[in-house]
């Protein structure tokens, strides 16, 4: 069951200051008509990235910025992570559909520039409901103001996904509610809930890359299982898939700077 909410946005990157005694009125209003002229263009861009981009199903809350350039014939000249998300797997997967979906279409025939700088925000949960997401917020705010109050907010955020592998980790949550509340038994109990459906969250996300690498093997394909099975505390297993896409492609310092990031984690 995909558990995951994509909200994409993006816009071409300006930057501008808000107050300066040479503030150049000219090169604001330009600035403005560029955003009209490509207003049409950035939305056949997007919708390219869209279909392109899968989140790996790797936070409970994920967001990566991504700025790329574009020449006029739609080509991506460079791309880099401008707000990192926290986590390689996440980052990359981002960079990674926007160079898979080009070409991009050309730039507008009105248009006079030879390129364009984009910023694009990935965003996803990995949980679908509002109503979650908002009780976890709830809840982080009340952390040792009211425990009591924040550990039945978090049991009203379980029933409403109750069932599902998703929720192992509001069972972390109540745990260390748990623990603050002095109540060790709970605490228990709610690691050991988390802990087997972590396993049973851990076993599909596994097995859900290795039925996207039977229909095509990728280097990327190969570093996501990696990714999988780094979380489900598998190194060897990892470094055995990270070797596989290091050893399919040239581009791959990302893919190696990973192995060694694995190694680190490794040995600790």
């Amino acid at each position: 069951m995909n558990k995951t909410i994509i909200a994409l946005s993006l816009g071409i990157m300006l930057i501008m200051p808000v107050y300066a005694e040479d503030f150049n009125y000219g090169e604001t209003q330009r600035r403005i008509s560029l955003n009209e002229e490509f207003g049409d263009y950035m939305a056949s861009v997007r919708t390219k990235i869209f279909q392109k981009w899968t989140p790996p199903n790797v936070l409970e809350e994920g967001h990566a910025g991504i700025v790329f350039k574009l020449d006029k014939n739609g080509n991506v000249i460079s791309a880099y992570v401008k707000e990192s998300s926290g986590n390689t797997l996440y980052d990359q997967s981002a960079i990674n559909s926007v160079q898979q979906a080009a070409p991009y279409p050309k730039f507008p025939d009105s248009a006079s520039r030879d390129n364009i700088t984009v910023m694009y925000s990935f965003d996803s949960s990995i949980v679908d409901k509002d109503e979650v997401k908002r009780l976890v917020a709830e809840s982080e705010k009340l952390i040792n103001r009211n425990n009591q109050l924040a550990r039945n907010i978090i049991d009203t955020a379980i029933k409403t996904i109750e069932g599902d592998p998703a929720a192992y980790f509001l069972y972390a949550r109540r745990h260390k509610l748990d623990k603050l509340m002095g109540d060790t038994e709970a605490a228990k109990a709610d690691m050991a809930e988390f802990k087997r459906l972590k396993t049973v969250y851990d076993s599909q996300r596994i097995n859900k890359c290795k039925e996207a690498l039977a229909l095509e093997e990728t280097p990327f394909g190969y570093f996501t299982l990696a990714n999988a099975y780094e979380l489900a505390g598998d190194y060897q297993k990892a470094l055995n898939n990270i070797d596989k896409a290091i050893s399919m492609t040239e581009l791959n310092h990302a893919y190696k700077r990973y192995r060694a990031e694995l190694i680190m984690k490794s040995d600790k």
